[in-house]
């Protein structure tokens, strides 16, 4: 073979894969499904009206890590006061917060990401865990455009509708990414050569 040709083809094979992996990591797991009893209305966002379907259920890290995960308030349209927590760090997202700020977190434990969003009610809806009587996470989109930025998945919480399935999911809604760390491509890149290599020594023997 071309040792050429295998260099341009190993970092071609590379740069697509390191493209590739820009939103991945992530999983929604969906564990229910829910009809919107009030319209999805929040600005910046197409109105998802009453009676279209939501799937509810966790976000997970499905590796390979390390990776940066982050998440990006969105808005809110809710009579309560509520919060996110990244619990994985100890970081909030608030009301209070302008819409685009974001936290961060380095994740590298395959599973549920660890963060939970809360009611003024000291009610909790905890990612992969207990939902307190009235609230849960909903998947908004996935891969979804909101202003200029392109979020892997968006997740909507109903803060306290009275039931988990009764309710719009804008009481507080994130956008979740996550990028891979340095040391994530690296490992990546070696593992192309390595197999290109091994291919390589195939085709000459």
């Amino acid at each position: 073979m071309n040792i050429r040709f295998y260099i341009q083809r190993t970092v071609i094979a590379a740069m697509l894969m390191i493209g590739s992996t820009a939103h991945a990591g992530l999983s929604f797991v969906v564990t229910d499904t829910a009809t919107r009893t009030e319209a999805f209305n929040i600005a910046g966002f197409p109105v998802l009206p009453i009676g279209s379907a939501v799937s509810l259920g966790h976000l997970d890290f499905t590796g390979p890590g390390p990776q940066t995960v982050t998440y990006t308030y969105l808005g809110q349209e809710s009579g309560f006061i509520d919060k996110f927590h990244n619990t994985l760090n100890g970081t909030k997202l608030f009301e209070s917060n302008l819409v685009g700020a974001s936290i961060s977190s380095v994740v590298s434990t395959v599973g549920p990401l660890s963060f939970k969003f809360e009611g003024d009610t000291g009610k909790f809806a905890i990612n992969g865990g207990h939902w307190d009587k009235g609230t849960s996470i909903g998947l908004i989109g996935t891969h979804m455009l909101i202003g200029s930025t392109t979020y892997a998945y968006v997740l909507g919480y109903n803060d306290s509708a009275g039931n988990k399935h009764l309710g719009d999911w804008d009481d507080f809604v994130i956008g979740v990414s996550a990028v891979p760390e340095p040391e994530t491509y690296a490992m990546l890149l070696i593992g192309l050569g390595l197999i290109g290599f091994s291919i390589s020594k195939q085709k000459q023997r």
